[in-house]
């Protein structure tokens, strides 16, 4: 069996043209001995479906639903799936965005090198619908730089991620009981259980941000989400008054209009 599991969800907004170049990215990788399972969570575009169903790489495995049940379950019911198997790594991708060549060879070598390390990310480049550069973004190398950032905003690029099988023994799964955030709240288990976090220092994965990227994280639902969220994380792991204003302010933030939004977007990183 191959040591890597890759799972990904795709959902009825996913475009035709993104979801090839996210899955022909995962197939050409460096690395090929993985297998990659693929869920379809609900109803999708009849072209999309065509075109996963059709791919005959038996790596690609399908599992399909008729109901839409959100991100969070949908990679519960894949890790589940996977974890039922010998996999040492588990690694993530979204059906959006591209991983580079390199990217799986370069997560499986550093895992074998730090055996302490849990949970591998990269830097990344975010590209704009039309696959333009908007911005280089990196995150922390070192898994106090992850906990140093992680009081503030994310320390990890969800996508990126590579899991040891056992990251999931210490922190369990994902967290359903969240209106987004699945990803921060991972991050929050992980850290409270011990689990250890760094990034390859490298550009190994494009981060789409499509037309809509800023508009569906602003507005009064998604600043009071992610205030409660974060207090959640800071209560959890037993951060101050500190965070809870940079939490405030983060939340502020998501009632600015998008164009301010987009500013902040840069600057604040």
């Amino acid at each position: 069996m191959s040591i890597i599991g890759v799972i990904m969800s795709v959902y009825r907004n996913d475009r035709l043209s993104f979801v090839k170049a996210a899955v022909e990215s995962i197939l050409n990788q460096s690395v090929q001995e993985f297998d990659f399972y693929i869920l379809l969570d609900g109803p999708i575009h009849d072209e999309v479906r065509s075109y996963l169903t059709s791919l005959s790489d038996g790596r690609i495995n399908i599992l399909d639903r008729t109901i839409n049940k959100g991100l969070a379950v949908s990679l519960n019911e894949l890790l589940t799936t996977v974890l039922s198997k010998d996999y040492e790594f588990i690694a993530r991708m979204d059906a959006d965005d591209i991983s580079l060549p390199q990217r799986f060879e370069r997560q499986i070598q550093f895992l074998k090198k730090y055996h302490d390390i849990d949970c591998v990310g990269t830097w990344a480049i975010e590209i704009n619908a039309d696959g333009s550069e908007y911005f280089r973004k990196q995150m922390p190398e070192t898994h106090q730089g992850c906990l140093n950032l992680f009081r503030k905003r994310d320390c990890l690029i969800h996508p990126t991620v590579m899991f040891r099988r056992s990251y999931f023994d210490k922190a369990g799964l994902y967290p359903e009981d969240t209106y987004f955030g699945e990803d921060t709240m991972m991050w929050a288990q992980g850290f409270a259980n011990n689990c250890k976090f760094s990034n390859i220092p490298e550009y190994l994965f494009k981060f789409r941000l499509d037309n809509e990227f800023f508009n569906r994280r602003r507005g009064w639902k998604h600043a009071k989400s992610i205030y409660t969220l974060r207090r959640r994380v800071n209560k959890m792991l037993g951060f101050g008054y500190k965070e809870n204003i940079s939490a405030l302010l983060y939340a502020i933030a998501k009632l600015m209009p998008e164009s301010i939004l987009n500013c902040i977007y840069r600057i604040a990183r």
